[in-house]
């Protein structure tokens, strides 16, 4: 499975959840980092798509990894400390969870050697 398959979904989750943070609560730093986390995971994953449909490779897939690295870092840890600190499942333990799942994945595609190349099938 391709990493974009994964972080365009998780990009629109984080998305989701900041501007559902902010129509329930109120809260404007909801809104600025799901809308800042969920912008910057969907740029990776089309990134990443976009390297894929081209062959692999490149500065836009490096980037993209990376991106994608940084995001679930920063959301495992944030959230998973605010979940610690609060005990609250809703969103603090969702999302450090999700993101947790999504950062091994993220390892594991990395360590296996990232995307395959894209081999268009052929109009025989």
């Amino acid at each position: 499975m391709e990493d974009f398959y994964v972080t365009i979904p998780y990009g629109l989750v984080v998305l989701a959840g900041g501007v559902a943070g902010y129509l329930k609560r109120g809260s404007a730093a909801s809104l600025a980092a799901g809308v800042g986390f969920g912008a910057a995971l969907l740029l990776a994953g089309v990134l990443s798509a976009w390297a894929f449909a081209r062959g692999g490779g490149g500065a836009g897939a490096v980037f993209g990894t990376v991106l994608q690295i940084v995001c679930a870092v920063v959301l495992t840890v944030v959230m998973g400390v605010r979940y610690v600190k609060t005990r609250k499942i809703m969103p603090a333990g969702i999302i450090a969870a999700i993101s947790a799942i999504v950062l091994i994945f993220y390892v594991y595609k990395v360590s296996t050697g990232g995307n395959k190349v894209y081999t268009p099938v052929s109009a025989e």
